[in-house]
């Protein structure tokens, strides 16, 4: 027994020096940085290996290896580590090999954990990782920056995955996987024994295979960043030891499973950013053992239930961006809390001091971007560990009181704008010394601030205080002007009455952002201000500058964002701006522009240079501007031809407006099937033919305007087929024909502006086009957050969003961006962002503006609120009586039928139109009585019902007597006030003399006398009639006397110009 004793001894120390023989020929074949090495640096022959730091031994042999982070840029293959027989885990992670997987894993046969994640490798993965049979953790994960990437195609994941039945943990994130979900999820189910499942960003798809559901062991679950494009599969629920589930970005849809949140052993749960994925947050059970829960940007709605204080053990909640309502549940009961975010969802009522009261350990509160409203409770300020508040964009008011021992806060980052907050800004919050971040803007703060107020922050990073009634006096007391705002990146003085631009600004040349829109700055803009390398957001509009300081030549700008419009510059427009991405020139009196535009901004997003002076052709250099989403050359000079190119390269463009110029001809017939176009705006120029058909492509189109030009055609019924349709303009062409549309099969459901007036369209009204109006119909009533403005997001009903710039932008601007904004805390970019996209629309938020007829004014609306409702239907030659299918658009705010020829009685369910604001039936051939109906229309503050046949007393009630007589005037019949007493004469109390006066007998025994007379005397004096006055006055009797003996013609009375004129109509 000794001697086998010495013998096994032996023979373990033969075998340990061979493997430390092994470790230093490993060591001398890899290439690695010893002033970074922390492991290999260290192994030598002087010491045994099992000391070695990455070294395990046992039973006298090397049966695990971690060489992960030691920066290895090479030698692995070929090396004497495959010769390391007994070893069980093996961990290369987070190196830089560069290379393929070397086939001779295959030779560790003994290998139980594999960890060769984010260490550089890519290419096809070997099937010989496959031979490794006795593997039970297998980490092949790659970060999503690496390329080349490592892919899993040949062998396929069936293949690979077929003898590794012991797998515990896998993990492929980032691998390329490239499989449907019928066949990676059968692959999977062979792993029997698996607990860990990670394959975000495999590009694998879906749907989610019930085969899944064998694996019942399985505790963490991550897929995210998948196109997995279907539902939640129900099955999940079933996994009782799930703590894990991460499926996040992978385009989920329909209902999510509730038994999920039900499951007592989850900690983590995150399905975020799913869009189409909806639900509602169940009633939570006590003792829940949730960690994390992420359900941002999804489309989960209803109540936050109180049951949500039940979470006890949670850490992180983030639902925001999405449609949750009602009031903030309290959160005092959880008390491990340390990141809330519920912004940008649908919350209503008050923040009370108790919501949050005892939560010591929380860190970050954002409810930003709802419609909460109260007073802000200073207690939020005393919240003992509180870093970041983020309240803004909501209705809070009041005044801001004093904060309470503010030298003692731990705030860093305080955003509070869009609110109603008034008041004096309180001294106090400059007292907290680790202040970062101060966002105030957009408020109703009041009163004189003066800048030097905050030299007390040293680590101020933003100071935000535009849009409020402030008065900012930028004088410093200190004389050292260079180091006042040492931190200073992010600067917004909007609408601070500033004067000239402040002294103090020449210095900071770490600026990134400077706001200094609406205010008194006159003259010149310095030179200085295009040199800072750092600046790529500049805002100067609506001020008084006149020009700008040279020299231009050597200038190297940064600038992604120029923002001059409203001022009064002149000249050319600079062109100094190669990475801009935004650029509004509009409101100034440029003159000229570089023909070549495209090779001066060829990043440009957003270019405006409405309302100058440019005049010319425009130059087709803007249809090589390949990123371009919105071009406006409204206001302007321009003439010639619309450039056909213009027309064509819509397939990436959504504004294109060339309003109010002098373009001339036709308009291209050759927009493409892929027509991205929301908003088409050839109002006020000359342009002729017919409307071009192929506009039906543009399907996303949400603004048509071709108001005031020249266009000759049939209505246009193939822009029935654009559903998303909201505003149509085709007032004063010349445009006839009737207007119904019996072989069109599409709906103008969305359309809730129209304008057709001042053309030639003839015929009675259809009722089918009016049925299909169904947003003029709506009754409900909607909340509050579906009111606003019309906009649309450029970026495909996506709001661009900080940390996804790369799906909107130029990538390699994108990597410019952060790399000029590296060193920048990643929160301040984010509120920095949220403030540019919200308030200002830089994001990609573009509000749509018309022009319409309202109260018989033109009222341009800048913004259009998406509950307006116009339909103009004037000056045109529309007959037959008001069809009952108009009286039924409901929320009809405008109506215009004024000087058409609309017959027949006003029908008394005029009284349907209760949102009915201004309605125009004058100069038409109605006749009847006013109905007592429109008396009760409440909201009616604009009525002309002049110049008809109406007769009877004015109905009383409401503010029908308010309305001045001309409202009322041209209808012989009517009395009453605001008119004549009725009392005065008999004639309000029965029928005028009829509109056609037809008489039902002719005393026909003096007809030829008559005629033989009117005839006759027209022979002998024919001459006569070269002067006008005597040609008139004939046929004013040859009409009376055709009137009499034709019982089937009538007098149509007119008026035009304040002249009242009659013509002989054949009626039936």
């Amino acid at each position: 027994m000794i001697y086998l004793n010495i013998n096994i001894n032996v023979a373990s120390c033969h075998t340990l020096d061979h493997q430390q023989f092994l470790l230093l020929h490993l060591k001398d074949s890899l290439l690695f940085n010893p002033a970074t090495s922390k492991k290999l640096v260290y192994w030598n022959q002087s010491s045994d290996c099992c000391q070695w730091n990455g070294v395990t031994c046992s039973k006298g042999g090397v049966i695990g290896l971690d060489l992960s982070d030691e920066f290895i840029f090479g030698g692995l293959d070929n090396s004497s580590l495959f010769e390391l027989e007994h070893l069980q885990r093996l961990n290369l992670a987070y190196n830089d090999f560069n290379s393929s997987i070397p086939v001779n894993f295959s030779k560790l046969k003994s290998l139980r954990y594999l960890n060769l994640s984010s260490a550089g490798f890519h290419g096809q993965i070997p099937n010989e990782i496959s031979h490794l049979t006795d593997l039970t953790t297998l980490d092949l994960s790659t970060p999503l920056t690496s390329i080349p990437i490592l892919k899993l195609q040949n062998p396929n994941i069936a293949m690979f995955l077929q003898n590794l039945a012991k797998i515990t943990e896998l993990y492929l994130d980032g691998v390329m996987v490239s499989a449907e979900g019928k066949e990676w999820c059968h692959a999977l189910s062979s792993l029997q024994n698996l607990e860990v499942l990670s394959m975000s960003s495999c590009n694998i798809s879906g749907p989610i295979d019930s085969s899944l559901a064998t694996l019942e062991k399985l505790s963490i679950i991550r897929l995210s960043q998948n196109d997995i494009s279907s539902s939640v599969p129900e099955f999940f629920a079933s996994f009782s030891n799930l703590n894990v589930l991460e499926i996040s970005s992978c385009s989920l849809n329909g209902l999510f499973p509730k038994g999920i949140f039900q499951l007592q052993t989850l900690k983590v749960l995150d399905i975020s950013n799913n869009r189409d994925l909806h639900g509602v947050l169940p009633n939570f059970l006590p003792h829940a053992a949730l960690h994390t829960m992420n359900l941002s940007i999804t489309n989960f709605s209803g109540k936050l239930p109180g049951s949500i204080s039940n979470l006890t053990q949670l850490v992180r909640l983030d639902l925001s961006f999405n449609r949750f309502t009602g009031p903030l549940p309290s959160f005092k009961m959880v008390k491990n809390l340390r990141y809330l975010s519920i912004s940008n969802n649908n919350l209503t009522g008050v923040i009370t001091a108790t919501h949050f009261e005892g939560l010591e350990n929380l860190l970050y509160i954002n409810l930003g971007d709802n419609y909460l409203s109260g007073n802000i409770p200073m207690s939020l300020f005393t919240l003992q560990s509180l870093q970041e508040l983020t309240l803004s964009h909501n209705g809070l008011d009041g005044l801001l009181e004093e904060l309470p021992n503010a030298s003692s806060s731990k705030l860093e980052l305080i955003d509070l704008s869009s609110n109603r907050l008034n008041g004096p800004i309180p001294i106090s919050i400059f007292h907290i010394k680790g202040l970062r971040f101060l966002q105030l803007s957009d408020n109703e703060f009041n009163g004189t601030m003066r800048l030097d107020m905050v030299q007390r922050l040293p680590n101020l990073h933003t100071l935000g205080l535009s849009h409020n009634k402030l008065s900012v006096d930028p004088t410093l007391n200190n004389s050292h002007v260079i180091s006042s705002f040492p931190s200073l990146k992010y600067l917004f003085l909007g609408s601070c009455n500033l004067g000239e631009f402040p002294g103090f600004l020449r210095n900071l040349t770490q600026i990134n952002a400077l706001d200094l829109p609406n205010n008194q700055i006159q003259g010149e803009i310095p030179n200085w201000i295009w040199r800072f390398q750092s600046l790529v957001y500049l805002n100067l509009s609506n001020n008084f500058l006149t020009n700008m300081e040279g020299p231009f030549d050597d200038l190297n700008s940064n600038l992604y964002v120029l923002d001059l419009h409203s001022n009064q510059l002149t000249g050319t427009v600079p062109t100094f701006t190669k990475f801009a991405i935004h650029l509004d020139y509009s409101n100034n009196n440029f003159i000229g522009a570089p023909h070549d535009m495209d090779k001066h901004v060829p990043f440009a997003c957003f270019l405006s240079l409405s309302n100058n002076k440019f005049q010319g052709k425009i130059p087709k250099s803007f249809c090589n501007l390949s990123t371009l989403l919105s071009l406006d050359l409204s206001y302007n000079h321009f003439n010639g031809l619309i450039p056909k190119c213009l027309m064509r390269r819509n397939s990436t463009l959504r504004v294109l407006n060339l309003a109010q110029n002098k373009l001339q001809g036709y308009v291209s017939d050759t927009i493409s099937s892929s027509c991205s176009l929301r908003f088409l705006n050839l109002n006020g120029n000359l342009l002729e033919g017919v409307i071009p058909s192929t506009l039906a492509n543009c399907k996303s189109l949400q603004v048509l305007n071709l108001g005031n030009n020249m266009f000759d055609d049939r209505f246009p019924c193939f822009l029935m087929k654009i559903s998303t349709l909201r505003v149509l303009i085709l007032r004063s062409n010349k445009l006839n024909g009737p207007i119904a549309c019996p072989r069109s099969t599409g709906n103008w459901e969305m359309l809730h502006i129209v304008d057709l007036a001042s053309n030639n369209f003839t015929g009675i009204l259809p009722g089918p086009l009016l049925r299909s109006l169904k947003q003029m119909m709506r009754r409900d009533t909607k909340d509050h957050e579906e009111y606003g403005n019309l906009y649309f997001d450029m970026f495909d009903n996506d709001t661009m969003v900080y940390n996804n710039l790369a799906s909107y932008l130029n990538k390699f601007l994108v990597i410019k961006l952060y790399g000029l904004l590296e060193t920048e805390p990643y929160d301040v970019l984010v509120h920095i962002f949220n403030y540019y996209s919200v308030t200002n629309e830089y994001g990609g938020r573009y509000l749509d503006s018309v022009t319409i007829v309202d109260k018989a004014l033109q009222m341009k609306l800048i913004k259009i609120p998406t509950i307006l409702a116009s339909l103009d239907l004037s000056s045109n030659h529309f007959e037959g009586p008001i069809p009952q299918e108009l009286v039924s658009l409901s929320a009809l705010n405008v109506l215009n039928l004024s000087h058409n020829t609309f017959s027949s009685h006003i029908p008394s369910s005029i009284g349907n139109l209760m949102n009915i604001e201004s309605l125009d039936l004058s100069n038409n051939r109605l006749s009847g009585k006013i109905p007592s109906e429109l008396a009760s229309l409440n909201f009616l503050a604009y009525l002309n019902l002049s110049f008809n046949h109406l007769w009877g007393k004015i109905p009383t009630g409401a503010q029908m007597q308010t309305f001045d007589p001309s409202s009322f005037e041209g209808n012989e019949g009517l009395c009453g006030p605001p008119l004549r007493d009725c009392s005065s004469d008999s004639g309000g109390h029965s029928s005028p003399t009829p509109v056609y006066e037809m008489h039902g007998s002719i005393d026909w025994s003096f007809l030829s006398v008559e005629l033989g007379f009117i005839f006759g005397f027209g022979i002998v004096i024919l001459p006569l009639f070269l002067f006008n006055c005597c040609r008139l006055l004939y046929w004013k009797h040859v009409d009376d006397l055709l009137y009499k003996l034709v019982p089937q013609l009538g007098f149509l009375y007119e008026h035009h110009k304040g002249q009242r004129y009659r013509s002989l109509r054949w009626i039936g």
